[in-house]
């Protein structure tokens, strides 16, 4: 502990308690009140960006992202050899299962209070569609590859759990490459149409663990945050919300109207965010690891990870089916016409 506290001694803070919460966060307990010490994940180019994030957040007037002290130099990280440490407030959580509601609102002022707008050339637009094209490539692959793996699973005499399980799920999947394929035909459709695209600040790495509800709600830990489009933080945050079997996925979906209503979407950005959503790449990989024996994690390790993975997708389905009826978007069927 004598590194945490050279540390907490250059923001004058002296400790009746430490404790060690991970591996790179500590609680730190003084007479007057209480702080987390983050061990960063930075090194000096990422440094640079994570400080212009909290001069965005006090010039803009951020309040929802967690601030940071000062140490006795004026600085907002300190030293102790090639570590870089940060000190905010602790705010305890009082309640973890906070409402993705507020979640929604809370990012889609952040998203709305820092966008830019930037024209798209033509130049961008050409090598925006090169990408995609190269992406549907892929997922031509992606989905021969499924096939070829339950083509060999069911000619098994006997099949693992595994197997039978990613036979089980396969119908799912023709439906998640089904709709995901119509969606990417869609977006190529409509970018001769988009002359603008919006970017904002994301955290970049937004997950349950990085918000904390005390009396308001806080986003912590941005360290990966950068300027792109709003939808990677929104894809981030449902991918990361649909794995679990206990989420009310019929919230994450009807709740969204509160994130628009703070940072509107247009109709072709919901159709990226729903590409995102049913990106099938981690699901085949999994499988690739099992079948190629490139992991150390046993049988139960992968079902368990196929379900969640599954469950993340397959909520891509859903959500390419809410924004078709919620948000009058032209229809699957009718795109192909």
């Amino acid at each position: 502990m004598e590194n945490v506290r050279r540390v907490l001694e250059s923001y004058q803070v002296f400790p009746v308690d430490i404790n060690k919460v991970t591996n790179r966060v500590y609680y730190v307990q003084s007479n007057k009140q209480s702080y987390a010490l983050k061990k960063a994940s930075l090194d000096d180019k990422s440094l640079t960006r994570w400080l212009e994030i909290y001069q965005i957040a006090q010039s803009q007037n951020l309040q929802n992202i967690l601030p940071v002290y000062l140490n006795h130099s004026g600085e907002l990280y300190s030293r102790d050899g090639n570590d870089i440490y940060y000190l905010t407030p602790w705010v305890e959580s009082q309640n973890r299962a906070y409402s993705i509601e507020k979640v929604y609102q809370n990012l889609g002022y952040i998203h709305a209070k820092t966008r830019n707008v930037q024209s798209l050339s033509s130049e961008m637009r050409d090598s925006s569609r090169e990408n995609f094209l190269v992406y549907k490539k892929k997922v031509g692959e992606l989905r021969k590859k499924l096939l070829n793996h339950v083509e060999h699973f069911e000619a098994q005499h006997f099949m693992s759990p595994v197997e039978l399980l990613v036979c089980t799920q396969y119908r799912d999947l023709v439906q998640v490459f089904y709709v995901l394929e119509r969606r990417l035909n869609q977006y190529l459709e409509s970018l001769d149409e988009i002359a603008e695209w919006k970017i904002s600040l994301c955290h970049g790495k937004l997950k349950d663990s990085h918000v904390i509800h005390g009396n308001q709600l806080y986003f912590i830990n941005w360290e990966h945050a950068t300027y792109q489009h709003p939808i990677v933080d929104l894809a981030m945050i449902m991918k990361n919300k649909s794995l679990h079997y206990d989420t009310d996925k019929r919230l994450l979906l009807d709740k969204l109207k509160v994130y628009t209503d703070e940072n509107k979407l247009e109709n072709h950005e919901l159709t990226l965010l729903a590409i995102y959503l049913l990106d099938p790449e981690r699901y085949l990989e999994t499988i690739d690891h099992y079948a190629n024996r490139k992991s150390d994690d046993n049988t139960i390790d992968y079902v368990i990870k196929l379900q969640r993975l599954h469950r993340q997708i397959l909520f891509g389905v859903h959500f390419s089916e809410f924004v078709e009826e919620e948000f009058e978007m032209v229809s699957l069927d009718e795109s192909e016409s």
